[in-house]
């Protein structure tokens, strides 16, 4: 009996206890690590240059002994952004070699925490070996399946990954975009001067309403090129608002196919604070309404060089050739671009109105119809100037706030109105561009435009 009240005493002790835990902040101690005894024996380049081509299976490629690499972590999926890997790179500071391990567990960081130095062996001794492949041009390590690798198993992961001790900082590698190739892939990085595409500023991370991963695009503001930064739809940052400054960005470095993309652990790798190199301007308050001031509908062209012919401004100053054409379908003609099968790395197209004139009216608004379609990013803008050089490269742009959707990702999303754009605070001679700066294969989205139309009173 006596034992059976100590019992109740005990069981009624610790309820109490944890009852009385309120704050969100208790956390039970980590316990300390102890380093184990075990020594690398080859390194992540080495692994990484096993592939040919073909599955590897680490047993076959030890010579009998066993492989262990080591590598410190640089992913975190505290946040949801990183979903069952563990990425390693061989040294916290000025890393040359990276790779991914497949896990089954989501709760990674638990465990790894970035900066944490680690142990893999790769074919341990009365264990199935691992294996490695490429998916998608990047190597991932895990469970061998047939001739490929799946996730390593929950059950067992911890028998062929150790944690040492050792916690380190991480300094990113600060690269460019003209740096980009695959010898990055999985590593640490750091790029200056990037700055959200012009076309997706006040847009979120990802879709705030659903779970399907979002591609945006940043600019950098040396080059001008487009780079995909990749958010998960169950990352709990997607519904925040992307930073809409220019700054730097931390983050692992990927592919998928020939893209180079990359990923961020959470929002504190997106320094965007300072000053665009576009600024976002737009008139204040609200415009609409009126009698018309001009209006297009491309409904009289045979082609695009009808529009051409009535003043409209078609070019491609990035050396290609692809350019906007008249589309057609149900009887409704309309311009169209795409970037898709044109071949052409930089897109960088215009299609300018002509000259419309705004001295003589008040509270002008402009209206158009677009739809978008297979859309693998927001990669138009939509730009004002009242002061057109004739070049589109030399002349002074403010860019119009346009909510611009970035699905349909795989149809023909249909025709959307974008009705009432205050452009009051511009008079003398406007003209509008419509801007589409994009990449083939990476960034190809489809646009039709039509009834572009400018009301004043």
């Amino acid at each position: 009996m006596k034992t059976k009240i100590l019992s109740l005493i005990s069981v009624l002790s610790l309820a109490v206890f944890t009852s009385c835990v309120q704050d969100d902040d208790y956390k039970i101690p980590e316990m300390e690590i102890v380093e184990p005894n075990i020594t690398a024996n080859t390194t992540i380049q080495i692994v990484k240059d096993m592939y040919t081509g073909a599955l590897v299976n680490f047993s076959d490629a030890s010579n009998g002994g066993e492989l262990i690499m080591e590598g410190y972590v640089v992913s975190n999926d505290e946040a949801g952004n990183f979903y069952k890997v563990l990425i390693l790179q061989d040294k916290p500071e000025n890393p040359t070699a990276a790779i991914q391990l497949d896990i089954d567990d989501a709760t990674l960081f638990d465990l790894y925490k970035p900066g944490r130095k680690v142990y893999v062996k790769l074919n341990p001794q009365g264990l199935p070996s691992l294996g490695m492949t490429s998916l998608n041009n990047v190597l991932h390590i895990g469970r061998i399946n047939g001739s490929t690798v799946e996730r390593m198993s929950l059950s067992n992961y911890q028998d062929y990954i150790f944690r040492s001790a050792e916690m380190a900082t991480l300094v990113p590698r600060v690269i460019t975009p003209a740096e980009f190739n695959d010898s990055l892939i999985n590593i640490l990085v750091q790029i200056d001067n990037m700055q959200l595409n012009l076309a997706e500023v006040g847009q979120p991370y990802a879709n705030a309403g659903d779970t399907y991963t979002v591609n945006r695009m940043l600019k950098n503001c040396e080059d001008n090129s487009l780079t995909i930064i990749r958010n998960s739809g169950f990352a709990d940052f997607k519904g925040e608002l992307f930073p809409t400054g220019m700054g730097s960005i931390v983050s692992v470095f990927s592919k998928y196919n020939n893209d180079y993309q990359l990923f961020i652990r959470d929002t504190d790798d997106i320094n965007f604070d300072g000053e665009r190199c576009d600024p976002v301007a737009a008139c204040t308050g609200t415009a609409s309404g009126g009698s018309t001031i001009f209006s297009e509908t491309f409904e009289s062209y045979s082609n695009i060089s009808g529009a051409e012919s009535a003043g409209w401004t078609n070019v491609n100053v990035s050396g290609g050739t692809l350019r906007y054409i008249l589309g057609s379908f149900n009887n409704n003609k309309y311009a169209q671009i795409s970037g898709f099968g044109s071949g052409q790395s930089v897109i960088d197209a215009w299609l300018v109105t002509p000259a419309i004139n705004l001295d003589s009216t008040t509270g002008e608004s402009l209206s158009f119809d677009m739809e978008v379609a297979y859309s693998t990013g927001v990669i138009l803008s939509i730009l004002i100037t009242n002061n057109y050089t004739g070049d589109v490269t030399t002349t002074e742009w403010t860019p119009l706030s346009v909510d611009i959707p970035n699905t349909p990702t795989n149809a023909f999303g249909g025709f959307n109105s974008y009705n009432d754009i205050n452009i009051s605070c511009f008079d003398g001679d406007v003209r509008i561009a419509f801007h589409y700066e994009g990449s083939d294969p990476s960034a190809t989205t489809r646009y039709h435009i039509d009834n572009v139309t400018i009301k004043g009173h």
